[in-house]
């Protein structure tokens, strides 16, 4: 049996943050690390090094989520995806992130979005289709087809 996915969140709503939390854990995951602002989260993100990194848009202090995966990509290796309800605020690139899973999200959703997700980052290319709530980067879909190809 492999090693639960470690996954840094990065929320600035502590009751949405716990709720993450808790399907996280109850779904098997390993969360190594929780930030409320850009800058915890981009310095928790070279702490833990964390597999996957979800993101809020909209952050403590007036920081940007933006940023955070900005920083991820520069350091590589890790993914990152947004969590918001202002999906449609994300440029087609989706702003360096691999993916948006919408907000409001239910249990199951954020759960069938993680195990999408897990599957991109341990298993390349994802067999399963893009679950419903979740829009994933097209330079990121190009990549899994030439993987394919």
């Amino acid at each position: 049996m492999s090693e639960p996915l470690r996954i840094l969140v990065v929320e600035d709503e502590a009751l949405i943050l716990m709720q993450i939390e808790m399907i996280l854990e109850d779904a098997g995951y390993r969360v190594v690390g929780t930030a409320t602002t850009a800058g915890e989260a981009i310095a928790l993100v070279h702490e833990t090094r964390p597999e996957l990194v979800l993101i809020d848009l909209r952050l403590g202090d007036g920081s940007s989520g933006v940023d955070v995966a900005h920083a991820v990509r520069d350091i590589g290796g890790i993914t990152a995806a947004f969590m918001t309800a202002n999906a449609r605020a994300l440029s087609e690139d989706l702003e360096g992130a691999t993916a948006v899973i919408a907000k409001p999200f239910t249990g199951t959703g954020l759960e069938e979005s993680l195990a999408y997700l897990e599957e991109c980052v341990r298993r390349p290319p994802p067999a399963e289709l893009v679950p419903p709530g979740m829009r994933v980067a097209a330079s990121w879909l190009k990549s899994f087809a030439e993987m394919r190809a």
